[in-house]
């Protein structure tokens, strides 16, 4: 089993503290705690290439897809929504942090990554987001996601070809 990443615990702090605009999200102590990603797919060798790490209060989950030698700092992050949306919400966690920082609801980013609703960013968080990688270019939450979806292209229709949808 890949190790499970520290941010994911230091972006637990800052939601379940209210240290953030975001507040629906059930950080995981480790991987598929309490739902895994066969749940979602209906196919048991899910559980082998995804790894849920945080749920949404609707029972959606959020994973991250790791196959080979993929580092799980470098790993994508995937929306398996408790409706059946699909997103690639990050490059990787930093990717899925920035979202966070910017006040993006994981439950509220639909379909392929569209937004739906209203967000407020955190700025204390979106400077502690930086500091995780000085050398990286943050953008808008909208072009977060479009950079994740670039940088994976045939992640969703993956998803969608293994839970049969």
């Amino acid at each position: 089993m890949k190790e499970f990443p520290s941010l994911v615990e230091q972006l637990a702090d800052w939601v379940m503290n209210g240290r953030c605009t975001v507040s629906d999200l059930e950080f995981y102590e480790q991987y598929n705690q309490e739902y895994r990603p066969s749940d979602w797919m209906r196919k048991p060798s899910a559980d082998e290439e995804f790894f849920t790490f945080v749920q949404d209060g609707a029972g959606g989950q959020y994973a991250l897809h790791l196959v080979g030698d993929v580092d799980v700092d470098r790993a994508p992050v995937v929306k398996l929504g408790r409706d059946g949306e699909v997103a690639v919400l990050g490059r990787d966690l930093i990717d899925f942090a920035w979202l966070i920082a910017c006040g993006v609801e994981p439950i509220g980013v639909g379909d392929h990554g569209k937004l739906r609703g209203p967000f407020e960013a955190s700025a204390p968080m979106q400077a502690w987001v930086r500091t995780l990688d000085a050398s990286r270019t943050f953008g808008t939450a909208e072009e977060t996601l479009q950079a994740a979806a670039a940088a994976h292209p045939g992640l969703v229709q993956h998803i969608r070809t293994m839970a049969g949808t």
